[in-house]
Parts: structure tokens; sequence; C-alpha cells
């Protein structure tokens, strides 16, 4: 209890901050909960990407061969979470009960029940209804961009501490299963370790694609593609599917209980305050 005081008295400053942040734009920015027009526009520009591909016939997914199959989760332990917690930026939700220099203050003390609670979810295969809801704020995609047009907005989600957490140590076990069984493709530069859109690039032009091909007099075309909403019209059954057959991930581990029963709380027109 007393570091817990002590812990709560040196922020005490910044949180007089946050509460002068709110009342300065309280009295000029109000805040509308669950706008209907940009709920609308949201939704309808991905219903309207998906109705595009509607009439695209259902992708058969192959079974793929893999070194073995993968039916549970390797266990959490406090010293993982310690250092989940610790390496976590000062970012806060509305969701959240405690702010999260509170939760890194006193993570001595939370670690081992948010081990309990991880390990919970992972042996029983159920992501809790309450890590799927977001704030989520529709945020001019850059300066200088009309206000009153909806088309230069973008939604941006935020997610509970928790939330967030669980979703590392998920991906955390995933990205290991895919690389121990080599299942990552070998081009791919996107969320992995140590690769980027320069790795990505010096592929292409550096390491023999584009100047092998010059060499052999040969032209060459680079295609570049930018998808519209991509990660919102990603098709969860058939994710599921692939990695199921393609990727040997089966029983609890392939329950997809964080794809479904999201719900969303949009604030519009409020700038995040200061963490």
């Amino acid at each position: 209890m007393t570091r817990l005081l002590q812990a709560t008295a040196t922020q005490r400053s910044s949180g007089g901050h946050s509460r002068e942040y709110l009342a300065r734009h309280a009295a000029t920015k109000p805040v509308l909960i669950l706008p209907t027009t940009s709920l609308v526009y949201f939704q309808d520009k991905v219903d309207t990407v998906r109705a595009s591909t509607s009439a695209t016939p259902l992708y058969d997914v192959p079974f793929k061969p893999t070194k073995s199959s993968s039916d549970s989760w390797t266990a959490v332990t406090i010293d993982e979470v310690n250092k989940l917690i610790s390496a976590s930026p000062n970012k806060t939700c509305q969701l959240d009960p405690v702010p999260t220099w509170l939760v890194k203050e006193m993570r001595e003390l939370l670690a081992p029940l948010i081990t309990l609670l991880f390990n919970r979810s992972l042996v029983t295969g159920c992501f809790p209804s309450e890590f799927k809801h977001a704030i989520v704020r529709t945020l001019l995609k850059k300066s200088g961009l009309d206000a009153s047009d909806l088309k230069n907005y973008r939604p941006v989600s935020n997610l509970s501490f928790l939330s967030k957490l669980l979703e590392r140590v998920v991906q955390k076990r995933l990205q290991a299963i895919l690389e121990s069984k080599e299942l990552m493709p070998s081009q791919q530069s996107a969320y992995r370790q140590h690769h980027s859109t320069e790795t990505a690039v010096l592929k292409i032009y550096i390491y023999n694609d584009l100047l092998m091909a010059a060499d052999s007099g040969l032209v060459s075309a680079l295609c570049l593609l930018d998808l519209t909403a991509a990660f919102d019209n990603v098709d969860h059954d058939l994710l599921l599917l692939r990695l199921e057959r393609q990727f040997g991930l089966r029983g609890v581990i392939f329950s997809g209980s964080g794809l479904t029963g999201s719900a969303d709380l949009i604030v519009f027109g409020l700038p995040a305050p200061p963490q």
C-alpha cells in the first residue's frame, strides 16, 4: 500500500495536466459518442470492397504437410509478463481501470495475477470479451485536409492495456511456431524481426533480381499494390482454415476466439489526452 501511495503521489502533477487538458477541450471541441455518419461511412467502405469480390469463387485451401502440428500454447511465466509490462510504453486507454504507469509501478504484485489470467485464456482458447472492446478515434490522415470530409479520416483503435499485452503473448508464440517449422515465406519482409521495407527493396534491386535481369538484357516490371482497408477485409474463416491446413495449428491454439465479437466505441472530435 505504501508503494501504491508513493507511486500515486509522483503522478499528481501529470494528472493535473490531463484534467486541465480535458477541461480546455471540453468547452471548444464536443465529443460525439457513436456518431452515425462516421459509423456508416467506414462500414460502407468495407462493404463496398467486399461486394466487389463477392462473385469470386471460394478458395479451396489445400492441405500442406508440416513437420508437426501444434495444438496448445506454451505456458506464460511471471518473468515473461514482468518483462512485457516493463517494455510497454506509458500509453493508457480510456477502457483501462488504472493508468499504465501504475501497472508498471506495481508489476511485481500484479504479474502473478495477470499470468494466471493469460494462462487460463490460452488453455481454454478463450479471448476475454472485455479485451475485444476498443476506443476508436477518427483522425485526419494528414494536416491540411478538409476536416468535414470523412474520406480524409482514418479510424485508429485503442485497446485496453491487458488486451494488447495478451496479443503480444500470443504473437510471440505464433511467431516462434512459424519460424521453428520454417513456415514463413522466405521472401516475406513484413511482420518479421530484422526485416523491413528496406530488406524487401534490397532483395529486389541489389540481390540479383533486377540487376541480373538487366545484365541478361531483359526488361523488368515492378508491380506495387495498395489495398483499400486491407486488414478490415481479411476473411477470418479463410484465415483460420489456412492456419489449420497449411500451418498445422489445431485444438485450442486454433479457436479463433479473438477474431469474433469485437465492440467499438467511436470518439469523434477530441484528440487523445497527453500520457
